[in-house]
């Protein structure tokens, strides 16, 4: 990072309410780590990743006030807890019901080199309500150049989805060890819906890593799905 010139600041929190005074055995738990730029030239994608779903629900666009990084976390932090209190409190009804009342909230991000100018965000995010917890990873790709962060449309030509999607599926009949998407199909994969390129990908100077959320296009026991695509497999369909 230091070659490139960035310099990085960590904000942490570790946050756990009760639900009330007479429900203390429920409770919330917010536990953020957040890797966010110092450089005063990259605020414009400080600011693009406070919106990037990692903050999740995305109370930062209901208002028109423009928050730091550090005011952006207590901000949600603050928000995410009061929102609890307010729906449980109404259903909680004794302390046997204390675990179903309880959510946790846990974000953890990391940060290396991609392709070129290109930086790899990844946000490792644990959502639990109750016995319920959902494990995902956002992947994001911060052009530094730019200063945005990148989508699909902005590395591949016009028309490639549809070359990049046959890639894909080739590589993940591999992994499945089928020889057609009828049997993926039959697999579990892509069963009620046709094969798209995600843009939760991950751009390597040798390879795209494209991340499926756990039940986003296979049953939820098969978990988060990555497909690696070799970049010489798309290199016809790279703007640069």
């Amino acid at each position: 990072m230091k070659e490139m010139g960035v310099v990085l600041d960590t904000l942490a929190t570790d946050t756990t309410a009760i639900l009330s005074d007479s429900a203390q055995q429920a409770h919330c738990s917010v536990s953020l780590q957040l890797l966010t730029f110092a450089n005063k030239e990259y605020a414009p994608l400080n600011d693009s990743l406070l919106h990037a779903d990692i903050l999740s629900p995305d109370y930062l666009s209901l208002s028109d006030r423009h928050f730091s990084p550090r005011e952006a976390v207590d901000s949600f932090v603050r928000r995410y807890i009061d929102d609890y209190r307010e729906f449980y409190t109404g259903i909680f009804t004794d302390e046997a019901d204390a675990e179903a009342a309880s959510i946790s909230f846990k974000v953890k991000t990391s940060m290396e080199e991609g392709k070129d100018s290109t930086l790899n965000y990844l946000a490792k995010i644990s959502n639990c309500q109750g016995a319920i917890t959902t494990d995902y990873t956002v992947c994001l790709n911060l052009d530094l150049a730019t200063k945005r962060i990148l989508r699909l449309e902005d590395i591949f030509v016009h028309g490639a989805e549809s070359s990049i999607t046959d890639a894909i599926v080739s590589r993940l009949q591999k992994q499945a060890a089928v020889k057609s998407l009828v049997e993926l199909r039959q697999a579990g994969f892509f069963v009620n819906s046709d094969p798209y390129p995600t843009q939760n990908f991950i751009l390597k100077d040798n390879a795209i890593t494209f991340v499926y959320v756990m039940g986003e296009i296979a049953d939820r026991s098969k978990g988060e799905i990555e497909v690696e695509v070799k970049n010489s497999d798309l290199k016809n369909l790279f703007k640069r």
